[in-house]
């Protein structure tokens, strides 16, 4: 009788936390559920950006593997491949704002031509009204 008893009051007790159980499973599935698809979102993306570190390291490694160049200029012809470099530069430079005044100057001449022309047949527009009248 007494085991009876404990079974019903265990019984009794466990009908009434049932639904507080029930609802803490149906959780525990929902926050799985719910960190699957964040996982599965993030997931590729942590893979491109762990390849890209990869891809990183790698190149790190080949540019400290690579050393010295073939060859080994002296620090006379270096200065003189950028003497000649900044001197190309001016050179450059100056060339443009040549090109860019002739440009100017052939576009003044062009305007002033057309100009003229314009001029002209205005005139001759004149003088033929003149000879109609």
């Amino acid at each position: 009788m007494a085991a009876e008893s404990f079974a019903l009051e265990w019984w009794a007790w466990f009908q009434s936390f049932i639904w507080v159980i029930l609802l803490l499973i149906g959780l525990i599935i929902l926050y799985y559920i719910i960190k699957e698809i964040h996982d599965s979102k993030v997931t590729p993306r942590l893979a491109e950006i762990e390849l890209e570190k990869e891809k990183l390291q790698l190149m790190k490694l080949d540019y400290a593997h690579r050393g010295q160049p073939f060859f080994r200029v002296t620090p006379e012809k270096l200065e003189e491949i950028n003497t000649l470099d900044q001197e190309n530069t001016r050179l450059e430079a100056e060339i443009f704002a040549k090109q860019n005044a002739v440009d100017q100057r052939i576009q003044r001449l062009e305007n002033s031509v057309k100009s003229t022309k314009l001029d002209h047949l205005v005139e001759k527009i004149k003088d033929e009204e003149r000879k109609i009248r």
